[in-house]
């Protein structure tokens, strides 16, 4: 918890300095609705994408694992994705959830050094209950390539995020960094990065050999 106090009091400065979002501030945070956000159950698995970046998900050994549902700050967690400079998100998914339906998430993503508010984003789940959420961020968001994502809720509903000892299966995190037991659990998030040109225009002449098949 000092952890995170530290890294809010400086960013605040960071935050106010600069235009974007100012931290704390959801206001000024873009907002995700609902029709944004898909999610499976947690016995589906993880069904990843090609363009992660970064990927701590899975269960674990140990299987999930989570604190008690809670109000405010539900934890925070570093990682390194495959990218050294800055990301652009398509998506983030996420283990975890809300109470009650049409609850709300706050996403604040930091510099490695956590003393700068990169990007943040206010999400509403329409679902109480925990899953694997995907959120269909489109090209919204852009973070650093290694950095600190902290989650909290925006007080309309307790909240959880999930943890495991699985550790990430693409980029990695400090083990002894966030999370929970000592670094032992990390908290379980994906982030995958918009498709570059080329893959789109692959993906478009699949689409096109597929349907002439068809014919």
């Amino acid at each position: 918890m000092l952890k995170v106090t530290a890294i809010t009091a400086v960013a605040v400065c960071a935050g106010s300095a600069v235009a974007g979002p100012v931290l704390g501030d959801v206001s000024t945070y873009r907002q995700i609705g609902a029709d944004q956000v898909t999610m499976i159950s947690l016995e589906e698995g993880t069904q990843g994408v090609s363009n992660t970046v970064y990927s701590n998900i899975d269960a674990g050994p140990s299987g999930y694992q989570a604190f008690p549902p809670a109000n405010g700050v539900l934890g925070f967690d570093d990682y390194t994705s495959t990218e050294a400079g800055s990301v652009t998100l398509d998506s983030i998914r996420f283990v975890g959830g809300v109470e009650l339906d049409g609850g709300g998430l706050v996403f604040e993503f930091f510099n490695a050094a956590g003393d700068t508010l990169i990007d943040a984003f206010n999400v509403t789940l329409p679902t109480g209950g925990n899953f694997i959420w995907t959120i269909n961020l489109g090209g919204a968001i852009t973070v650093d390539g290694a950095g600190i994502l902290q989650v909290s809720t925006d007080a309309t509903s307790n909240g959880q995020w999930f943890l495991s000892d699985g550790g990430p299966v693409i980029g990695s995190e400090d083990g002894t960094f966030g999370g929970a037991n000592g670094g032992a659990l990390a908290h379980n998030f994906e982030l995958n990065q918009v498709p570059a040109p080329s893959v789109l225009a692959m993906l478009g002449l699949g689409g096109l050999v597929a349907g002439r098949r068809r014919r």
